[in-house]
């Protein structure tokens, strides 16, 4: 038996600059480079005097002794550059908007302040960060949630490693786009670990994304330190077992980190690959707190004072001295200029002096405002030609089945809007994916039908960064349990983002889930998306019963300016209806219908449960009102219709085919009694499934999901509780 060590393909590298790098370094470069790691380095100090004195609220994530990091990275980038970062992001984002506004001719060192544009932009930030109106987005994002689009900040998130798929969306998107920015995303050494960050970077790899991965590893996650954390603690092992050339450097020297980023860029542009740099910083104090890591009990004293005497501030003074490239009054005038404008920043958002400072009241957000920019005005459905199935005459109709439908109605839309991508795992293949919900699509849209990998978490993650950035992604998860893998993405990114920087950004995503019911895929294959989806108002969920309603709530979802879940009942595959030969309608989102009608009862139903009770209450002999709810998010309920029938019939039944503890009916009922409580003859009824899960076995699945027998025990009981007499029999 033999052994013989395999090589691998990609590239680990270290960087370590030596006096001859520092001679070819430019004092135009060198100024930019200071400017951007002292305001870093100036702003986070500010802050930190501002969290002692009890005027930021929520965590303050300091990066003092990270500012070589962020400062070295951005200088060496275009000005047009995306960026993400992570909860710890003061120091990236501040360089960022410096260099963003930092033009060739600018000399900082000439002016006794920054630039107007530049003070401005590190005024708003700060009022951002101590949640203000003036804020970025109104003071809603603070600390963790940074935005400023037009400067390239896309957005910093408070999730470990949730910022790094979207990168990749946003890659993607100026990719698919014929863009040539690179996006860069920061994240810290604790971010390796997580799942996210290799689904992120495997996805990078395979699409060949310009994605810049920033990994700032300070040696710690909270007070864990690499090596409490894993076995292999050469950091830069990962992006190399996912194709991605990586680079070590020594990031309290920012001249290695510049040079580190100037070859990755050069790297991304010439070989069209993502790259990955491995920054070593420290930073001074604990997590989010004023206070240092020896306080806490994980780090010493001397371990403290060591990384100190490496400040990359003085670090880079010294050398920049030393070499003859700015002299000392150049690189005091630079710091007065920069100083200058953290401290008028600091004073436009405080009053008071010493322990008596305070935020002025009038410098706070609107209460009233607190549920502005859930979700879109809905403007972008202005001139839109809504219609029902009633509206088109019977040669306009031809008849096409659910599972037509849906690669229908995705065709006709991608053929008039370019920014329309499908993602999903085996979309491209066979045909039309694993049930032929994308057939012909491949041949007419080649490059925007991507297979993915199953990443649900990263795709989906991949679909919101492009969302952002001007694609309108559509995403099949093969089936509906799945979002449950891809949670932080949908309902902690997708969900959240519109409002949490207060309606300057928008995730114009759909994402299609196959419901299979009573198909024996068991447990976790089988669970009904819809009360999950609808705890987030930022969600709207699309229930179609037919294919003349699927091409209708699809067109709306896919023309929607937020993300819309569309449910997809396996049992209504092969059902046929008329749907017209031009397809170019939609159904409003938040509109339901009424279709069948009666004085007795109020059905409210969806999906494969609507022709379930309109042959029932026919069979039955019952007037019924049956309601096909079609958009089932909480703030999109059509109770309009539903009022109406209420007062009409005052017997209200919701019936829905799945379990007991997955059903949204407990929503509406809720909603129902408020609003129309003194219409009510009796409680609103429910008729779901068992509590337990669907399992494989084809008794246990018939028997957790409801049925006709379930249906019809609540109706006939209805009625005995009623005046109404029972079908077939007369009233006493």
């Amino acid at each position: 038996m033999k052994f013989t060590q395999l090589e691998m393909k990609t590239g680990m590298r270290r960087l370590v600059t030596e006096d001859s790098d520092w001679a070819q370094l430019s004092t135009k470069d060198a100024k930019r480079l200071t400017t951007l790691v002292l305001s870093a380095r100036r702003f986070e100090e500010t802050i930190l005097s501002l969290d002692k004195r009890g005027l930021v609220h929520g965590p303050a994530h300091s990066s003092l002794g990270q500012e070589g990091g962020a400062g070295g990275c951005l200088a060496a980038l275009p000005i047009d550059t995306m960026m993400n970062g992570s909860h710890r992001a003061h120091h990236q984002v501040v360089a960022k908007i410096v260099n963003a506004l930092y033009t060739d001719n600018y000399d900082p060192s000439a002016e006794p302040v920054l630039r107007d544009e530049m003070r401005e932009e590190i005024r708003r930030m700060m009022h951002e960060i101590l949640g203000l109106k003036d804020g970025w987005t109104g003071g809603r994002g603070g600390s963790m949630h940074l935005r400023r689009e037009n400067l390239g900040v896309m957005g910093t998130n408070a999730i470990v490693a949730g910022g790094l798929p979207i990168a990749c969306g946003h890659a993607f998107a100026e990719k698919q786009q014929g863009g040539e920015r690179i996006t860069v995303s920061f994240f810290g050494d604790g971010a390796v670990h997580q799942g996210t960050t290799h689904e992120a970077m495997n996805l990078a790899a395979l699409y060949r994304l310009p994605v810049l991965f920033f990994c700032e590893n300070n040696g710690y996650a909270v007070s864990t330190t690499i090596e409490q954390s894993t076995f292999e603690t050469n950091l830069n092992t990962r992006p190399c077992a996912h194709g991605i050339e990586s680079v070590h450097v020594d990031g309290m020297d920012p001249l290695a980190v510049w040079l580190a980023t100037r070859w990755a860029e050069d790297h991304i542009r010439t070989q069209g690959r993502p790259a990955f740099v491995q920054a070593d910083v420290y930073r001074y104090y604990h997590q989010s707190s004023p206070f240092p890591g020896s306080v806490f009990g994980y780090r010493t004293k001397e371990e403290e004072e060591a990384w100190r005497a490496r400040s990359p501030w003085e670090f880079l003074c010294d050398k920049l001295i030393s070499h003859g490239i700015v002299s000392e009054d150049e690189l005091n005038a630079i710091d007065a200029a920069v100083s200058e404008a953290m401290q008028a920043a600091a004073d436009s958002c405080t009053e008071g002096k010493g322990s008596a400072m305070a935020i002025p009241a009038g410098h706070w957000p609107d209460p009233a405002g607190v549920d502005d920019h859930l979700t879109s005005d809905m403007s972008e459905f202005s001139g839109l030609r809504a219609a029902e199935a009633e509206d088109f005459s019977s040669e306009q109709m031809r008849e096409m089945t659910f599972i037509e439908a849906i690669p229908a109605a995705m065709g006709a839309a991608m053929k008039s809007d370019p920014g329309i991508v499908l993602f999903g795992e085996d979309v491209a293949n066979m045909g039309g994916g694993t049930v032929g919900a994308t057939r012909g699509l491949s041949e007419f849209f080649d490059t925007r039908i991507v297979n993915t990998p199953i990443t649900e978490n990263g795709f989906c993650g991949l679909a919101v960064g492009a969302a952002m950035s001007g694609l309108r992604p559509i995403v099949e998860l093969m089936y509906s349990d799945f979002f449950l893998v891809a949670a932080d993405q949908l309902f902690n990114q997708a969900g959240k983002i519109r409002h949490l920087f207060n309606g300057t950004a928008q995730v114009p995503m759909v994402l299609r889930c196959r419901l299979p019911g009573l198909e024996g895929y068991g447990s976790q294959h089988s669970m009904d998306p819809t009360s999950v989806f609808a705890l987030f108002p930022g969600w709207h969920i699309l229930a179609p019963s037919n294919a003349f309603d699927y091409v209708g709530l699809m067109n709306a979802a896919m023309r929607c300016n937020d993300p819309v879940l569309i449910i997809e009942p396996q049992a209504l595959h092969k059902r046929r209806c008329p749907v017209p030969e031009n397809l170019d309608y939609y159904i409003p989102i938040g509109k339901a219908k009424r279709v069948a009608e009666g004085r007795d009862l109020t059905l409210l139903t969806s999906l494969g449960m609507v022709e379930t009770c309109k042959d029932l209450v026919a069979s039955l002999g019952i007037g019924a009102d049956v309601i096909d709810l079609r958009s089932l998010s909480q703030r999109d309920i059509d109770y309009d219709l539903i009022g109406q029938s209420v007062r009409k019939t005052g017997r209200v039944a919701i019936i829905e085919q799945t379990t007991r503890g997955a059903a949204f009916g407990a929503f509406l009922v809720d909603e129902i009694q408020r609003r129309f409580f003194d219409y009510l003859d009796q409680p609103v009824k429910r008729v779901t499934g068992a509590w337990a899960p669907p399992t494989v076995s084809r008794v246990l699945e018939r028997a957790a999901l409801a049925g006709e027998d379930d249906i019809t025990k609540e109706l006939l009981a209805m009625l005995r509780d009623s005046a109404l007499p029972e079908p077939g029999k007369e009233a006493v």
